[in-house]
């Protein structure tokens, strides 16, 4: 088994696979409040609202439901 930094591959191409997903949303959603922002110059929180209102879902989906988190 082959290991770097004494982590295995799978776990850590797992890991930066997590991070790049986490950093793609970040980036989106703060993309969203500065277009916004620099075009109406309204700081508006509703992306942020959204967002948790995604991930709310998708756990309630996920975990009352039984439902795939890809799916959910």
């Amino acid at each position: 088994m082959s290991m770097i930094f004494g982590v295995p591959i799978a776990v850590l191409s797992g890991q930066l696979l997590l991070g790049l997903i986490n950093g793609a949303f970040y980036a989106l959603l703060s993309l969203g409040l500065a277009v916004i922002f620099g075009l109406l110059k309204i700081i508006n929180f509703a992306h942020g609202a959204f967002y948790m209102l995604g991930a709310l879902c998708t756990v309630v989906l996920f975990n009352s439901l039984g439902i795939n988190y890809w799916v959910a």
